[in-house]
């Protein structure tokens, strides 16, 4: 069966979840932006009880970086991709939160290199293009201050968490200028991915820190 993504359920949700949660909800209803780790985006927030909101926000950047690895510098794009939905609980009734929820991840690192490289034990005048990615269900847990709902109609917030991610995917493709080397340089090109993938096995966490601002209507 194929998946849903989790953006496209939270845009069929919203409306079913504002319903259900009754004139309380639609009277406790806010927008917002929002700007972090996770990139540039929109938030909607509402009550559903007396001390919990719902959020479910979209946000994405793209920004030019490099990623070296074993010598080799690939030039490139990381891209933010992710669409979220949390559970706020103000335990105290106030600003303070504890979040927890899912995030559907699509982060992604895309870059290349070219010319002299060393792939392996060898050195090659090749071009190699690398991707580095997370996707999929990334469960969310957080504290945070604000409360988009609350008292007020603006209001700012601060979030703090981390997302479990996984393992990303390492991929590398490439080629190279002598096609006498060509068996030889793919050979050490699957071992130098086998080599990155290992490497990056443990990095499963993401951080979260981000800032806002919402408008409660």
């Amino acid at each position: 069966m194929k998946r849903t993504p989790l953006r496209a359920r939270l845009v069929c949700l919203a409306p079913v979840l504002l319903l259900a949660s009754g004139t309380a909800a639609a009277e406790s209803f806010a927008l917002g932006a929002k700007a972090g780790t996770t990139g540039l985006g929109v938030e909607a927030s509402w009550a559903v009880l007396e001390r919990v909101n719902l959020r479910a926000g979209y946000y994405t950047f793209d920004y030019g970086t490099d990623l070296e690895e074993e010598g080799v510098e690939y030039d490139g794009d990381l891209r933010l991709r992710n669409a979220a939905l949390f559970a706020d609980w103000h335990p105290f009734a106030g600003r303070f939160r504890i979040t927890v929820g899912g995030i559907d991840t699509g982060n992604e690192f895309r870059g290349s290199a070219e010319d002299s490289l060393d792939i392996g034990e060898n050195t090659y005048d090749a071009a190699v293009d690398a991707t580095v990615g997370w996707s999929g269900f990334a469960p969310y847990l957080g504290v945070g201050f604000g409360n988009a709902v609350g008292a007020g109609h603006w209001s700012f917030s601060m979030d703090l968490g981390v997302m479990f991610t996984g393992s990303p995917d390492v991929t590398l493709n490439g080629t190279v200028n002598d096609p006498t080397l060509e068996a030889q340089f793919q050979d050490d090109l699957a071992l130098e991915q086998e080599r990155v993938q290992a490497e990056l096995d443990d990095a499963k966490y993401y951080p979260v820190l981000s800032l806002g601002v919402a408008y409660r209507f």
